[in-house]
């Protein structure tokens, strides 16, 4: 299938954007570039993104201690500090170098948390189901299916007990119990493209808050499948060229795309 083909049908990615505002997906697909704002923020998010892809062998390496874990994680630490411009060299091109020593810091400072929480779940069950839950099987693979008409990528597939199941890494604040409503649609998606890629039942996934260090397993539930495919449906008439309704919150105060978002909505739309 040729890359246009895929562009037509619906990207895990823009489900999750339409939650957000269902607007940005009809200028991000009409190609009104999304730009992110290189603050220390985002490169916080960079820096943890790829700190949590190497929780795995912080705790292969690591003794089941807490000053183990946090030495492990020191060293790696230091290789994502070092290989981050070669990675996101695009991203990074043009920022100053006091915003990423500022992001440089303040995930450091997480360190120490993310060490314990990482220690207390080797407590809680052991190394050998920790390591299991996020070791990637595959990183960043891309899924399609023709059937499901979605694409998306996963940050993993994770063998789990014998099954393929996705992982996903978010490095936002990590909820008391259970996961964010966002991040359940997002498990379920890529949980119904992996069955369709490997042609087995997925059940449950994983989502890795990497500023804390910590994993939830994410049971899929029937409801949230309907959600998936609910939202497909939308984002395919966004695509083929409806409006939907304006948005009004925070959201809009750093968005790039406030110079366009001028239309009124239809009464149509407030259904939507």
């Amino acid at each position: 299938m040729s890359i246009a083909d895929l562009k037509l049908h619906a990207n895990v990615s823009e489900l999750l954007l339409y939650l957000k505002c269902p607007r940005q997906v009809y200028y991000t697909y009409r190609e009104q570039t999304l730009m992110p704002n290189i603050s220390s923020g985002y490169i916080e998010h960079m820096m943890l993104k790829e700190l949590a892809m190497g929780y795995a062998d912080v705790v292969k390496k690591a003794k089941p201690t807490k000053e183990s874990i946090l030495e492990e994680l020191s060293a790696e630490f230091k290789r994502v500090k070092d290989e981050l411009d070669f990675i996101y060299s695009t991203e990074l091109k043009n920022v100053q170098f006091n915003v990423i020593e500022t992001a440089q810091k303040n995930v450091f400072d997480l360190l120490d948390d993310i060490a314990t929480n990482i220690s207390d779940a080797i407590i809680k069950s052991n190394k050998d189901e920790v390591i299991q839950s996020i070791v990637h099987h595959r990183t960043e693979p891309v899924l399609h299916s023709e059937r499901l008409k979605l694409t998306g990528i996963p940050s993993a597939i994770v063998q789990y007990n014998e099954k393929m199941v996705p992982l996903t890494i978010r490095t936002g604040k990590c909820p008391e119990k259970g996961v964010w409503g966002n991040d359940r649609l997002h498990i379920a998606a890529l949980s119904m493209l992996v069955e369709e890629n490997v042609g087995e039942t997925v059940e449950f996934g994983f989502v890795e808050y990497a500023k804390e260090g910590k994993i939830r397993k994410v049971k899929v539930r029937p409801e949230d499948r309907r959600q998936v495919l609910k939202i497909r449906d939308r984002v395919d008439k966004i695509k083929d060229g409806y409006l939907p309704e304006r948005k009004e919150g925070k959201i809009c105060e750093h968005c790039n795309f406030t110079q366009f978002c001028t239309t009124k909505s239809t009464l149509a739309s407030k259904f939507f």
